[in-house]
């Protein structure tokens, strides 16, 4: 049923923008003079090489790819009015869908044809508000002030208009609310609102055509190239920060095997809660990545030790235990790429709503909503993993330990968001998951070459665990 209807959303946009394409006054392209199709042919270049060298971005749970083809496409609707804009759009999609990125026709069409019908509605905007193409304007009789609000206008309306077309996309193809995807998406635009930022190069460009002619064009190429260098650089930095980050978890957890696996979940189940929180996309980001680095500070290898030791904890080895958020954070101070808020996160993420957790002994809303978050994740993953000393627990039980300890341990805010959204049981699917494949490996044996590696040795039932307290890792 799901695919059935987006197939006919898909061929519904496919019709919507062949109406659009011959709705669009074309004859007003074919009265330009030859030095204006020249420049708007070179418009088009511009946006192709724009799309052949955009820059692959991933960041946590999304990845995609950062092209300035709006520059170019801003520029066209200015200087050679609507049609110029369809045009673009229309070409540079489908050499990027299905030439670069080599995406599924299905996708490749659906993108193509919401750009064809988001480029034609927002040029009608553009010209219902007052805007007129400069190409054959004197260039003393238009002013940047009365293009100003004819340009704002086009590009609000073709953002507006992409993040509709995908968020019922997303809508029909997942089954989930349109109301909850569209929220999602204006949350996650950031990488939009920043191309709008820049965009006033696009008009300044179009105003210097109209000065000094092709030239005025070529100027385009230069500020492209360096915001490409930065969308790389942010890139590869973001990269290298990542693999180091998951090196060094990954470093912590092969020493006891009962945690593999435990950071990237509790990054992951943190990112889903923040979300459902409705926090923005650069706090969700922090928080996902503070889960990911929450245990950092137990790279030592004395945490080790006094983990898997059977017996009590003595005061000092607790003292011991517990230092481990201090000493995570003196690691990620060192690592200048770390944001303070992710710092924090780390430092707190043993508080608890009444006071009597660690290291600070925070109470309530001193505490930062990253670390009341990871809290609660952390919990939530321990109950749901095996232990030497016990199976996971039940979905039923993880739920009364949540509602139990709101309030006390957890935010109550963040049990809602657990408990209402399904949060809880999209993990206990991966759970599951990642227990099967446990499963596997112990029944069948470890890859050929991990099999020379020393195994680790269980430890003994009545390892120590908080009283008082949902089970922690």
């Amino acid at each position: 049923m799901k695919d059935r209807g987006i197939r006919i959303y898909v061929g519904l946009m496919c019709v919507a923008a062949v109406g659009g394409l011959v709705l669009t006054p074309w004859s007003s392209l074919g009265a330009l003079p030859a030095s204006s199709q020249a420049a708007f042919a070179g418009l088009i270049l511009i946006a192709l090489l724009s799309e052949s060298v955009a820059t692959h971005l991933s960041a946590g749970a999304k990845a995609g790819s950062a092209s300035i083809t709006f520059l170019p496409l801003l520029a066209s609707v200015q200087l050679f009015g609507p049609p110029a804009g369809v045009i673009l759009a229309a070409i540079s999609m489908l050499f990027g869908d299905f030439v670069v990125r080599r995406k599924t026709l299905q996708r490749g069409a659906f993108n193509v044809a919401q750009g064809i019908v988001a480029a034609t509605v927002a040029g009608w905007t553009f010209t219902l508000s007052g805007g007129i193409p400069l190409e054959g304007q004197p260039s003393a009789s238009v002013s940047i002030a009365s293009q100003l609000w004819p340009f704002i206008t086009f590009g609000l309306v073709l953002l507006a208009l992409n993040h509709a077309a995908v968020s019922l996309a997303i809508t029909l193809s997942k089954g989930l609310p349109f109301r909850k995807v569209w929220a999602k998406a204006l949350r996650n635009s950031g990488g939009s609102l920043n191309d709008l930022l820049i965009s006033p190069m696009a008009l300044a460009v179009a105003f210097l055509y109209v000065q000094f002619g092709i030239v005025g064009i070529l100027t385009l190429l230069l500020p492209m190239l360096f915001i490409r260098y930065s969308y790389l650089a942010t890139s590869r930095l973001r990269d290298a920060n990542e693999d180091l980050l998951k090196a060094l978890v990954k470093a912590i957890e092969t020493r006891d095997p009962y945690t593999s696996g435990h950071s990237l979940r509790v990054s992951h189940l943190g990112r889903r809660v923040a979300e459902e929180l409705g926090l923005s996309v650069p706090v969700v980001e922090q928080i996902e990545t503070a889960g990911l680095l929450h245990d950092i500070g137990k790279i030592e290898a004395v945490f080790t030790d006094i983990l898997r030791k059977p017996d009590s904890l003595t005061d000092e080895e607790r003292a011991i235990i517990e230092s481990h958020v201090t000493e995570g954070v003196s690691l990620l101070r060192e690592l200048s790429s770390v944001p303070e808020s992710v710092i924090k996160t780390v430092r707190h993420h043993h508080e608890r709503e009444d006071g009597a957790g660690y290291p600070d002994g925070l109470l309530g809303d001193e505490i930062p909503v990253g670390a009341k978050i990871i809290a609660a994740c952390d919990a939530v993953d321990a109950m749901l993993s095996d232990r030497p000393y016990r199976k996971a627990l039940p979905m039923r039980v993880v739920r009364e330990q949540l509602v139990e300890h709101a309030g006390k341990q957890f935010d109550h805010r963040v049990v809602r968001a657990m408990l209402t959204a399904h949060v809880l049981e999209e993990y206990a699917d991966i759970m599951r998951l990642s227990r099967e494949v446990t499963e596997i490996v112990a029944e069948h044996g470890p890859p050929a070459d991990l099999r020379a590696r020393p195994v680790a040795q269980k430890p003994k039932a009545g390892r120590w665990r908080r009283s008082a307290r949902v089970p922690q890792p």
